[in-house]
């Protein structure tokens, strides 16, 4: 029965627009797109990023090192952390290739291996919903940040259209919400099915799916800043996934959480 309701579901997924993400080819190409997209950010939050020079700080869920070589090609001494030992391999390599002398560090965000007030400046550029346990994580990077420091957040919270982190495969906005999770492996099996590829690589997409996901509500992400004493809030940024003319009902109570796409902001240490 399921196999069945997954194809009628497939049908009517397939009449949504495919979301384009940039860097899906290859390592490389991915470390181009974070490196644009580290551009767009200091272009974006000028004014908050305008004295990076010598400031030492640390970019917490790097990737594959694009925003990183941002960050060091404006000044900044660079610790890049990720979890991933792939990922920092490709890092290094495209900061070598940018000349770029930032240090790249194998490291859980729930207990990083820094000391505490060591830093200036903390990025969490997309990855805030991928610690295993978000609020040990936000603690940590309060915990290594020095008085008068700064922590930049930017992430996608779980109720938003694009929450499941499955774009490149499902359509359907808010299929997390939506569909159980045996309707979405089986809507992962036909779409690998009809690219071409392996439908057995569902599993490996369902267990990231399972694992690479906290699924933190833009809620609960304002519980853990209340239970941060310490941190000052000087701005929060809700944007929608798309379409700008959706920016109101982002700030609707209860709402707002499903039609916020991303989340951006700067809290202050005292």
């Amino acid at each position: 029965m399921i196999r069945l309701i997954a194809r009628l579901v497939y049908l009517f997924d397939r009449i949504f627009p495919r979301v384009r993400v940039g860097g899906r080819g290859s390592g490389s190409d991915y470390s181009e797109w974070e490196y644009a997209e580290g551009k767009r950010l200091l272009a974006d939050y000028a004014e908050y990023f305008d004295s990076l020079d010598e400031s030492l700080v640390l970019d917490i869920g790097c990737g594959m090192g694009g925003k990183t070589v941002v960050y060091s090609e404006v000044g900044a001494r660079v610790v890049g952390v990720d979890i991933s030992p792939s990922k920092l391999a490709q890092a290094r390599c495209y900061a070598l290739s940018h000349g770029v002398n930032a240090l790249f560090v194998t490291g859980d965000a729930e207990t990083l291996p820094f000391a505490d007030s060591r830093f200036d400046l903390v990025i969490a550029n997309d990855s805030l919903e991928h610690f295993s346990d978000s609020a040990k994580a936000f603690s940590e990077l309060s915990r290594v940040l020095r008085p008068g420091g700064r922590l930049f957040l930017s992430f996608t919270p779980w109720r938003s259209p694009l929450g499941s982190h499955l774009y490149d495969y499902i359509r359907t906005p808010w299929c997390n919400l939506l569909f159980p999770e045996r309707l979405i492996e089986e809507l992962l099996r036909l779409t690998l099915a009809g690219r071409g590829e392996d439908p057995e690589g569902a599993s490996g997409l369902m267990y990231e799916y399972r694992t690479e996901l906290n699924r933190i509500t833009v809620g609960r992400y304002r519980d853990m800043v209340r239970d941060h004493q310490e941190l000052d809030r000087v701005f929060e940024h809700r944007f929608p996934p798309k379409y700008r003319v959706l920016l109101p009902l982002v700030h609707v109570p209860f709402l707002g959480e499903f039609f916020t796409g991303t989340v951006v902001a700067l809290l202050r240490k005292r």
